[in-house]
């Protein structure tokens, strides 16, 4: 008796093989991964890399412009796309007038085109004119020379025979010059007339009426004079016996004298 067999299952129609559509779908996966990556990386593209590469492409260095004339600063920002103004005007001992000495920009930054750099711009020196001081006494003199923005650089005493000892003969540097701010004037001023010194001459045994007259005609002041007796006694006629200074001293007019009278 013969065995029936059994028909083999035909796969439906258009089917394949259970391997053939797990392979099948490992494709369809990757594949959707694939684009999935291609469009992320579009957006990111787009919306963060292309707006920090337009954004490096607006900047630029900040020049530095200390020194340069004003007309040179705006020339060269104006090469960079970047704007100009100027915020005051300042005196400067570094920088003649029309040079900038002041930036609002650090040099070497990264700043944006379009930006507007603000500057300080040299007015040159900030110049005083030295005041007459001549006549003044010193004390004043130092007073004008302070109010005009100066500063007082002290005194040298000269001799003069036609300033009062203690007034001004003039200045160095003189009145009228111009001097930057804050410079030190130095003031002349008169000691009076030249001293003329001499050796005291001997007023021992004079009158003391003749004595004076021979001290003041040198132009000596006779400020005290003692009355007492002299050692060798007394008398009826009054005399210099002590002097000071003594004869032969240096002294010069104006000095002092002094002179012990007795009675002989």
């Amino acid at each position: 008796m013969k065995q029936s067999r059994t028909p083999r299952e035909r796969p439906a129609f258009g089917g394949g093989s259970p391997g053939s559509a797990s392979h099948a779908t490992r494709v369809a996966v990757a594949a959707s991964a694939v684009l999935a990556a291609v469009v992320c990386a579009a957006v990111i593209t787009n919306y963060l890399v292309m707006p920090i590469i337009a954004r490096r492409g607006d900047l630029v260095a900040a020049p530095d412009l200390v020194g340069r004339p004003l007309a040179e600063g705006q020339r060269v920002l104006a090469e960079l796309g970047l704007n100009l103004r100027v915020a005051d005007e300042r005196p400067d001992p570094m920088y003649p007038g029309g040079r900038i000495v002041r930036q609002s920009m650090v040099a070497g930054s990264d700043v944006k085109r379009g930006r507007t750099m603000v500057v300080s711009v040299s007015s040159g020196l900030d110049l005083r004119t030295v005041p007459q001081l001549s006549g003044l006494p010193v004390r004043q003199a130092e007073l004008e020379i302070v109010r005009a923005g100066l500063a007082f650089g002290g005194v040298t005493e000269v001799t003069s025979d036609r300033v009062d000892r203690g007034r001004v003969i003039g200045s160095a540097p003189g009145p009228g010059t111009s001097v930057p701010a804050g410079g030190e004037i130095t003031v002349l001023v008169s000691l009076g007339r030249r001293r003329t010194e001499f050796a005291m001459p001997s007023l021992v045994g004079r009158d003391p009426v003749e004595a004076t007259e021979i001290a003041e005609g040198l132009g000596l002041t006779v400020r005290t004079v003692s009355y007492g007796k002299s050692r060798r006694g007394a008398g009826l006629r009054e005399t210099v016996i002590l002097q000071n200074p003594p004869p032969g001293a240096r002294v010069g007019e104006g000095d002092d004298v002094v002179l012990r009278v007795g009675r002989e």
